[in-house]
């Protein structure tokens, strides 16, 4: 059992350091870096709703990683989120993994901030977790 429980501090270490890693490419603009942290098939989608209901509605959907990097790369030197991550509660179940973590962002250059919910996927291929799908919630003001 000490193993096991290695293994999963080991695996939830990991991911955590992916979530972190994510935060950390999009405050610097580090955008091309950003596919490397997915699976080849991996998604991303924006919803807008509320931390108390089901109910949502689907902003953008990336079906693919560079999808998403080619996004972000588009708004490079504009105002851009300063992400903060809290309360990441990381659920790990052999080579597959769920994550729910709240983020906080300041815009850069602007007086506005934008908070919600992330429900993550992840895989681990070769060793190394990447996200599977990403669900960023903007809870509205």
């Amino acid at each position: 059992m000490t193993e096991d429980r290695l293994a999963r501090i080991e695996a939830q270490s990991a991911i955590a350091d992916l979530v972190h890693g994510y935060a950390r490419a999009v405050r610097r603009e580090a955008y091309e870096d950003i596919s490397k942290l997915f699976a080849s098939t991996g998604t991303f989608e924006v919803r807008s709703g509320a931390p108390d209901r089901a109910e949502h509605v689907v902003r953008q959907r990336f079906d693919t990683p560079q999808a998403l990097v080619a996004f972000l790369l588009e708004g490079k030197g504009r105002p851009h989120p300063v992400p903060l991550i809290h309360n990441l509660m990381i659920e790990v179940t052999g080579d597959t993994a769920r994550a729910n973590a709240m983020m906080v962002a300041r815009i850069t250059g602007t007086d506005k901030e934008v908070t919600g919910e992330y429900h993550d996927r992840f895989v681990r291929l070769d060793g190394r977790w990447l996200f599977d799908a990403r669900i960023y919630t903007v809870f509205a003001s």
